[in-house]
């Protein structure tokens, strides 16, 4: 098998099924944020094509992951075999995988840079995609290249036109913020933090301590806050994406509110600080 499989092929084989690995989880997670309540869940084909451009230079990391986890996992599943069962087998690449995997999910979890359960499923997601690249890599034979790429790639078109599908014929229903009215609007809507705004019938307005999110606040403890009176008044757009709620307090530089949550938590929201940065300052309707 060693004259056979090259290092080179090795690692481009490693690459390759590391990089289609990268397009298909990407694929997936665009398709479930069409599904999550966000206010990206309704920039569809644009959101996706982003992320994918985004993966292209993925190749690069999977170079370097190749080069320091995926083949050192080979040689040392195939040492491991050979001198605890006398032979080497395809079973001990998973198990170094993952025992290799298992520190860095303990760090992550001990450091808090994720929760508990978050560190053991990002622990077998990243057992699951390694195991399968040293598995190809493991395999390096001559002309396996060009099938991979070929059934990569139609297992990753698929699995975009099964996404599509799913949308298009409502079997899986994409988020879109609640259809709201006038009416709905008014009432106490509040930050859960003191700030409240009160929007009335006669389309008058009342904020107390309600956050002004600038575009150089960088989070919602950065933010100014604002109290006084003024007016409001709802547009209904085009679609639940297009809905604004404009409020207009002369102490408040506010652009007009858009609308997220659902039909039973209705959520008004500003971008704080740059609109790239997606961090949102939010208004709940309070109950009762």
């Amino acid at each position: 098998m060693e004259r056979e499989r090259s290092f080179g092929r090795m690692v481009w084989i490693s690459m390759l099924v590391l990089f289609l690995e990268a397009v298909t989880v990407v694929i997936l997670v665009a398709f479930h944020g069409q599904t999550q309540e966000s206010p990206s869940a309704g920039v569809n084909s644009l959101g996706v094509a982003l992320q994918l451009f985004l993966a292209i230079p993925g190749a690069l990391a999977g170079a370097v992951v190749s080069l320091l986890l995926v083949l050192p996992a080979v040689r040392l599943s195939e040492a491991l075999g050979r001198r605890v069962t006398g032979r080497e087998a395809w079973w001990w690449v998973p198990v170094v995988v993952a025992a290799g995997c298992a520190p860095l999910g303990v760090l992550a979890a001990l450091t808090g840079v994720l929760g508990p359960f978050e560190a053991v499923g990002t622990w077998c997601a990243a057992t699951v995609l390694l195991s399968v690249a040293a598995l190809f890599t493991r395999v390096a034979r001559k002309g396996l290249f060009g099938r991979i790429l070929l059934r990569g790639s139609l297992a990753v078109l698929s699995t975009g036109a099964l996404g599509l599908m799913a949308l298009g014929f409502g079997l899986v229903d994409p988020y879109a913020p609640p259809v709201v009215s006038h009416a709905s609007m008014v009432g106490d809507w509040t930050d859960g933090n003191g700030g409240t705004l009160t929007l009335s019938e006669d389309g008058g307005a009342v904020a107390s301590a309600v956050g002004d999110p600038a575009y150089d606040a960088e989070d919602t403890e950065g933010m100014e806050r604002c109290t006084g009176r003024g007016a409001w008044s709802y547009d209904r757009g085009e679609g639940p994406w297009g809905q604004t709620v404009e409020v207009t307090v002369p102490e408040c530089g506010w652009q007009p509110w858009e609308v997220l949550g659902s039909e039973s938590r209705v959520t008004l929201y500003h971008y704080v600080g740059d609109p790239d940065s997606w961090v949102l300052y939010t208004l709940t309707k309070a109950h009762g």
